[in-house]
């Protein structure tokens, strides 16, 4: 029997970054040349050997997924890739990122470099190519993105 009611079965979102659905997502291995959190848009560097967080003129090669448990007792700021860990990266899938500003569902995604929050436009803003708003949101809110890059 297919699962119809993904929240039956799945957390709600909690942080950006994380799987949106149970359906097939693609991904893809990086090592990490600057520190990536997680939810980020991510480039590859000069030489295409590892990823960095987006920057203005840069193209993006998906989101950078979610690993690991927050250490809530220690406050650990330990919602990120570090430099030279592997990185995992979506390519294809659904996944939630953080609105930097009013989203609308069915819009085309974008990244603003600046704050690496996700918008529907903005001076500045980088296109997320085959990449839409799943949902309503407004800033600082989590929000589904649904991406289909090669």
């Amino acid at each position: 029997m297919a699962i119809t009611s993904y929240p039956q079965y799945m957390e709600p979102a909690g942080k950006a970054g994380q799987l949106a659905s149970f359906q097939d997502y693609v991904a893809d291995s990086y090592p990490v040349e600057e520190a990536v959190r997680y939810g980020a848009a991510v480039q590859l560097n000069a030489t295409g050997t590892a990823i960095t967080p987006i920057k203005t003129g840069g193209a993006v090669i998906g989101i950078a997924l979610a690993q690991h448990i927050h250490d809530y007792v220690e406050k650990k700021d330990d919602q990120k890739y570090e430099v030279a860990s592997p990185a995992t990266i979506v390519k294809r899938g659904r996944i939630f990122v953080v609105a930097g500003g009013d989203i609308v569902n069915g819009k085309v995604v974008k990244v603003d470099p600046t704050t690496q929050k996700f918008v529907t436009d903005g001076v500045g803003a980088i296109t997320v190519s085959s990449a839409v708003f799943k949902g309503n949101a407004t800033a600082d809110q989590l929000v589904e993105i649904e991406i289909n890059l090669p």
